[in-house]
């Protein structure tokens, strides 16, 4: 527990301590290295970086190479482009975020002009990229092929231009494509409170909500991990994670800030990935439970490449603890799970170096303190409520009333419920407040139940969610995988495991559980799955 009160504006001494883990040295003054961590913005600090890694390989994306010193410059043209367009400072510009070189170029050329970016992911419908329009109200809308030809067809007011990337945009350009711009715009000084991005929430349990994230909140944030994993100009990172989310974006902002290395593959190919690892030999992967399960799946037992990396991070959702063990038992390697929000970025981590704990997310990263609240509004070292605070979090949600804020004083209430290891003080997350189902008057966990069905041997994936019961107010339901496994079986598996409250009351078997673009759960989904399929209704007496 905190040895500080949640109300005192003092830094408390264990989350210093977690900070000396992280880093291995002392942290003499560590208001100072917060001050380090969110001082300057990213366009600066990354055009700091180009000038001394210029002729360094930064991106490599579906076979094209750009050295940093390509990507500043890119960057500076874009930027050019957009000023001639009017955007300024503030403005917000709609990006339909695919994985590309020119999508970079346009990101990093909106941040330098001191636009705010909107980022999308461009698989959507016209109808949500309009609904994403209708809240955060772009000037202007930049994309490329497919996306931008479903975009423009959207219903959106107040999109006064329509940018393509491309030659082959020009048909949906209302403008000289962004190929086509010289010129360039220099790197000025920014106010490091102002927005640079408006994400939003991913929306698994519900509506996603505008995240507004400055500029100093994303930089402390990857600042932080960069310092705890050990990251340097030697790095090469791969990942298939989309850029329109925080996870695979991150890994965008650290290789331009160290003049490191990343080659972004934009969606999941195994065996690709692989080849990527070994033939370049890559030293960082980030992933999502699914990705890693994939790629064991694909080596059959074999380490290949993985074996070599120095760090292979998880996140994004929880890690199984049978998959953390049987990375482990193939590569050799212990993959570093951690843990972070869309608006409060990367926050606690298991330590690079030293013991890993499975099942948990590990200690604060610099900068971040961390507490947990009970259900009566106190401090707890039980279970309860995460709270974060520090530089790298955000100040609340677009449009929102401030009574309505998830904020307790000046700490974030994630939403996750928490746990800490009694030795290590490691944070486990057990579920989400708002996931909570209440059947029979009696609290079950979702992530405590799907712990124990992936214990099963059998079960290589599950979802545990809830439906409205007249019995019983709320019913544990779950959805698992593979769709021949005998329930039955299951459902005896569980009776040692679980109390009766908590086991299943409908078990329904699938090939694949609905997940998002970074395989978080779509409950919505995952509760109609169940509506329209008999099978789910359980036997006499369960």
């Amino acid at each position: 527990m905190r040895n500080v009160p949640l109300d005192s504006p003092d830094i408390d001494e264990k989350s210093v301590t977690a900070w000396e883990r992280h880093i291995g040295k002392r942290v003499s003054d560590p208001p100072m290295l917060r001050s380090q961590l969110a001082g300057g913005t990213l366009p600066g600090a990354i055009f700091d970086s180009a000038r001394r890694h210029s002729r360094l390989p930064a991106l490599t994306i579906s076979g094209r190479t750009v050295s940093h010193g390509e990507v500043d410059d890119g960057a500076g043209r874009a930027a050019a482009h957009l000023a001639s367009l009017g955007v300024t400072r503030g403005e917000r510009v709609m990006l339909l975020a695919a994985v590309g070189i020119d999508e970079i170029f346009a990101y990093l050329g909106a941040m330098r002009l001191g636009a705010t970016i909107v980022l999308v992911n461009p698989t959507l419908t016209a109808s949500e990229m309009a609904e994403l329009a209708s809240v955060s109200e772009p000037g202007v809308l930049v994309g490329r092929g497919a996306p931008l030809e479903v975009a423009s067809r959207m219903e959106a007011r107040g999109i006064r231009e329509i940018i393509g990337l491309r030659h082959e945009d020009r048909g949906e350009s209302t403008t000289p494509v962004m190929q086509l711009a010289e010129g360039s715009w220099p790197v000025q000084p920014l106010d490091p409170k102002s927005v640079a991005i408006l994400a939003f929430t991913s929306g698994t349990t519900g509506q996603s909500k505008p995240t507004p994230l400055t500029h100093s909140a994303l930089i402390a944030s990857i600042r932080g991990a960069m310092m705890a994993w050990r990251w340097t100009p030697e790095d090469h990172l791969v990942h298939s994670l989309p850029i329109s989310h925080q996870h695979g974006l991150s890994g965008v902002h650290a290789t331009l800030l160290a003049g490191s290395k990343a080659t972004l593959l934009g969606h999941l190919d195994a065996e690709a990935l692989l080849n990527t690892v070994s033939k370049d030999e890559a030293t960082i992967h980030f992933g999502v439970a699914g990705i890693h399960q994939r790629l064991l799946d694909r080596l059959g037992g074999r380490a290949s490449g993985l074996s070599r990396l120095r760090l292979a991070v998880s996140g994004s959702g929880p890690l199984p603890v049978g998959l953390y063990r049987r990375y482990e038992s193939v590569t050799g390697h212990a993959l570093l799970e951690r843990y972070g929000t869309t608006e409060s970025g990367l926050n606690v981590s298991n330590p690079y170096r030293g013991p890993r704990l499975a099942g948990h997310v590990g200690l604060p990263l610099p900068g971040v303190e961390m507490a947990l609240l009970s259900d009566d509004g106190r401090m707890t070292d039980r279970k309860g409520e995460v709270l974060l605070r520090g530089p790298q979090v955000f100040g609340g949600y677009l449009g929102v009333p401030a009574s309505d804020q998830p904020f307790f004083g000046d700490w974030f209430r994630t939403g996750d419920i928490g746990t800490l290891h009694e030795k290590t003080g490691f944070l486990r997350i057990v579920g989400r407040s708002k996931e909570v189902i209440i059947s029979g008057g009696m609290n079950v966990y979702p992530r405590e139940v799907e712990d124990a069905i992936l214990a099963f041997p059998d079960v290589t994936d599950v979802a545990v969610s809830s439906v409205a019961s007249k019995s019983w107010g709320e019913e544990v339901i779950a959805v698992v995988s593979p769709s021949s496994l005998d329930t039955s079986e299951l459902r005896e598996f569980l009776r040692t495991r679980l109390a009766g409250y908590k086991r299943p009351k409908r078990i329904l078997t699938a090939e694949a559980i609905p997940r998002n673009h970074v395989g978080k759960v779509v409950h919505s989904d995952l509760v109609k799955m169940f509506l329209s399929d008999d099978s789910a209704v359980p036997p006499d007496g369960i």
